[in-house]
């Protein structure tokens, strides 16, 4: 039986899934973001007429520029879970980065923002799953 020193070692299935996962997620935001930035003054107009919820003030008053910005930030995200789909440690970093940014972007383009620690635990519970297995990453 031949060893093929090259094979790189099986993607753990927690890392699959947490790229699926980030896949879908990161997903969905881009397109929600890309959307609300590309018809930001008719989504504002109906969020204002539709919907009555506590905190609905904070999503109108958030600017086109929170919405360009987030779609930019999620599609760095994707990339870089495509790229550590295929074993990249660049990857981590992209994603990483563009986390991080995710976290700070409503804090300084939104007034009257209420920081909530729910986004910040998931953020660094699926940046510290992914850096357990950088060593698996070229």
């Amino acid at each position: 039986m031949e060893i093929d020193e090259n094979k790189k070692p099986e993607r753990p299935v927690l890392i699959t899934v947490l790229l699926i996962l980030t896949f879908i997620g990161s997903g969905m935001s881009a397109f929600s973001f890309l959307f609300v930035s590309m018809s930001h003054d008719e989504v504002m107009k109906i969020v204002k007429e539709v919907y009555d919820f506590p905190g609905v003030e904070v999503i109108l008053s958030a600017k086109k520029s929170y919405f360009t910005i987030g779609f930019v930030l999620y599609t760095i995200s994707i990339m870089g879970a495509i790229l550590m789909w295929k074993r990249r440690k660049t990857g981590f970093h992209l994603y990483t980065a563009s986390q991080i940014f995710l976290i700070i972007l409503p804090l300084t383009t939104i007034p009257n923002y209420q920081f909530s620690i729910l986004p910040l635990l998931v953020t660094a519970a699926f940046i510290f799953a992914y850096s357990t297995n950088l060593k698996k990453m070229t």
